[in-house]
């Protein structure tokens, strides 16, 4: 997560010289984004790249923030906190104009717990999402150990719809209480890139 002051000034930077080094370092997919609201988090952008490896993302990020960084310092943009995620389940496309990012903490689940778990919460949230990734904080400071779900959708009323319809559901309801599951944050996001 890091903070811009020039927007567009960021994202040229990025493209053009931290992007090619996370792809020649094995990045499959990098998604910008910005928050609407989310609280002190308002206005900052989120970088998110896939990897197959920790050990990979580790040495594209290092090779990326040496040839970004000085030069992004100077167009503004600060590093709020840089977290590593581990993506468990998915479920539909990653595609869509904005985004929901709630973090929640609950109780350890094996993975076909977890899967199920996706599964139900999807089949709630399709209803006004295009995706959801599902994942778990693994280091991330305060954040560590927090469960992660990111919802990508082309229409916020509908995604505001699907996730009050899908909190007051019996069966939801009754599963997070089994794991307890309680709502840490939510963010509301928009893509940029």
């Amino acid at each position: 997560m890091l903070r811009a002051t020039d927007l567009s000034a960021f994202v040229e930077i990025f493209d053009r010289v931290a992007r090619p080094e996370l792809e020649a370092g094995g990045c499959n997919k990098i998604r910008i984004s910005q928050t609407i609201y989310g609280g002190e988090y308002a206005g900052a952008i989120t970088m998110a790249a896939d990897f197959d490896s920790v050990a990979a993302a580790t040495s594209a990020q290092v090779a990326a923030n040496t040839k970004a960084g000085p030069e992004a310092r100077e167009a503004g943009v600060t590093l709020v906190s840089r977290s590593l995620v581990i993506n468990r389940e998915h479920r539909g496309t990653e595609d869509g104009e904005f985004g929901s990012l709630m973090q929640v903490t609950s109780l350890p689940t094996s993975p076909e717990e977890y899967s199920a778990n996706a599964d139900l919460f999807w089949s709630h949230m399709s209803a006004g999402a295009n995706g959801q990734r599902f994942g778990v904080f693994s280091a991330a400071g305060e954040r560590t150990g927090r469960q992660v779900a990111v919802t990508w959708t082309d229409d916020l009323d509908a995604l505001t719809q699907a996730s009050a319809a899908m909190f007051s559901n019996p069966d939801v309801i009754d599963r997070m209480a089994q794991y307890e599951t309680t709502p840490v944050s939510r963010s509301i996001f928009r893509r940029i890139a």
